[in-house]
């Protein structure tokens, strides 16, 4: 996994969602609904990484996937940024 956090993310953490220095993210498989990709990739900010598969520290935060979420994410470009409707998660 490859993983981005543009700088419009990172103000928006700050801004609006009100994150501190040093604040752990997770990213998560979740449940989006029927069809042919029913899951997709979420973030949750009040989380502490258990069995981590993957860390990285980003723009003052500590983002990480469990190893129970790595499947949604593994081999591939993962992107967090930020527009007028708010903060998405994008991965490829």
């Amino acid at each position: 996994m490859k993983l981005t956090i543009s700088d419009a993310a990172i103000q928006t953490f700050q801004e609006e969602w009100g994150f501190q220095d040093g604040q752990q993210v997770r990213i998560y498989a979740k449940y989006a609904g029927g069809g042919s990709d029913a899951f997709s990739a979420g973030i949750n900010m009040t989380a502490t990484p258990i069995d981590p598969a993957f860390v990285e520290s980003i723009g003052g935060y500590h983002f990480f996937v469990e190893k129970s979420d790595e499947w949604i994410v593994k081999d591939k470009q993962v992107k967090i940024d930020s527009n007028q409707e708010g903060i998405f998660l994008r991965s490829e």
